[in-house]
């Protein structure tokens, strides 16, 4: 379907919106509506048009860690009602801890064996910028506190490394959720930002495994000095997602070379649980430097 653009005024271009679409969402003048604004289009929505996703799934069967992946699922996937069946308590209780990761959902019914669960608005109130922001800043925590607490042998922060990924888990669930609820149809960008964002939820995971690790092992400064590298690329990974520049995508690249090549020498004379280490590091690398692949088309300087 094609408009003609209408000259508004001295700049502004107006244009008139399909009758059907307007009487299929029940829109009067004056009503309001949503645009959002992406490389180059431009979508229109109404809260009116948004129907309640529900589903309703018999989850018994399943192995608990199966229930909570499905929970976090149907979470991203913008569902605002989640009925679910269960044959044991296990399951139950994998639904319940589930939800306190899930930001705006509330369990509102439980019987003896299903799970009634809600989003408690239908529209959280809540910036995308800045949970993806608070993701990224934990998830940089969780890597410094990897290296800085095995260094000082402090086991149990090592430990706690696991607490810092629910929150992680709550950040990024919601950013995953925001981006399904908001987008009809998902564009180019939308998409690697999706894929990004599915893959920082890993690195979480990878680091909480890394942390378990290290907390039983002994400091060893080869190691230490590839965890340190591996932070000051994640630092400028950082950077460079919010200010893309030539120089910290250079280094970031530079220093993912670096690190291969250190845990490929370590792993000559590493231990058993020092080798586990070393492959949790290589994994955690590889994601990070997503950070800066994935957004290289938004490069600063090309051109000069």
């Amino acid at each position: 379907m094609k408009r003609k653009l209408i000259k508004q005024g001295e700049k502004a271009l107006t244009i008139t919106l399909p009758s059907q679409w307007i009487k299929n969402n029940n829109l009067q003048p004056g009503d309001e509506i949503e645009l959002v604004l992406e490389e180059n289009s431009v979508r229109i929505l109404t809260e009116k048009a948004t129907p309640i996703k529900e589903i309703t799934v018999n989850v018994s069967g399943l192995l608990p860690r199966l229930a909570d992946r499905f929970m976090a699922r149907a979470y991203q996937k913008g569902y605002d009602k989640i009925t679910l069946k269960f044959d044991n308590q296990d399951l139950k209780y994998a639904i319940e801890n589930k939800v306190s990761e899930l930001i705006g959902y509330e369990i509102l019914d439980v019987g003896k064996d299903y799970v009634e669960v809600c989003a408690i608005a239908s529209k959280i109130d809540i910036d995308f910028d800045n949970m993806l922001r608070k993701g990224l800043l934990t998830l940089l925590d969780m890597a410094i506190t990897c290296h800085d607490a095995w260094i000082k042998k402090d086991k149990k922060s090592l430990e706690n490394i696991a607490l810092q990924d629910l929150s992680v888990n709550k950040f990024l669930y919601y950013c995953l959720r925001h981006l399904n609820k908001s987008a009809q149809t998902m564009s180019f960008g939308m998409s690697i930002l999706y894929y990004l964002i599915e893959s920082l939820e890993d690195l979480g995971d990878e680091l909480k495994v890394l942390g378990k690790i290290l907390a039983i092992i002994k400091p060893k400064p080869d190691i230490a000095d590839i965890i340190k590298k591996m932070n000051e690329m994640f630092r400028i990974s950082y950077e460079y997602f919010y200010k893309p520049e030539k120089e910290n995508a250079v280094r970031a690249f530079l220093l993912s070379k670096e690190i291969s090549k250190l845990i490929e020498k370590s792993l000559q004379t590493a231990k058993y649980d020092e080798i586990r280490a070393l492959i949790s590091i290589d994994f955690s690398t590889r994601i990070i430097y997503h950070i800066t692949t994935m957004r290289l088309d938004t490069l600063k300087g090309f051109g000069r």
